[in-house]
């Protein structure tokens, strides 16, 4: 991440570039005919990759227009894995087409950032975990000699 971006910066950024990746694939896989399976596994691993980067840093539950811009990539990249028309049925597609909705794809990712924290504060430096107030997420505090 840019230390001299906002979240918000941040979120505008990587939604701009992953839709820049979309678009290209969405081109290549017109062109050469390649089956949904790869599509989407293509999709999840470089547009996805972009789009939440660094989401564990700026995803709050509560917000809502972050999510709505993650679901939205979600719903172009679901149709045109199948090849759906834009009258179809979100759920339908999404269901079919095996993406995942923005905030569950969104918990995952920050529950994973998480449980990699945890277990990184296990290690010999590392001595203390505490909460985030806010998130609740955990927060590792190095310990040097001196305070010991």
């Amino acid at each position: 991440m840019d230390a001299h971006l906002t979240f918000k910066e941040h979120h505008n950024w990587c939604m701009r570039k992953a839709r820049l990746v979309e678009a290209r694939l969405r081109v290549l896989t017109k062109m050469h005919g390649i089956i949904p399976e790869q599509v989407r596994a293509v999709q999840i691993a470089c547009v996805q990759a972009v789009a939440l980067y660094g989401n564990e840093l700026w995803w709050d539950p509560g917000e809502i227009g972050r999510q709505e811009d993650v679901q939205l990539l979600l719903n172009r990249q679901a149709r045109s894995t199948l090849g759906a028309i834009p009258t179809t049925p979100m759920g339908a597609i999404m269901r079919e087409s095996g993406h995942t909705p923005a905030p569950i794809a969104l918990d995952a990712r920050k529950q994973q950032f998480a449980a990699r924290l945890s277990s990184a504060c296990e290690g010999s430096k590392l001595k203390a975990v505490h909460d985030h107030p806010r998130s609740g997420a955990p927060i590792c505090r190095v310990i040097t000699k001196e305070q010991e």
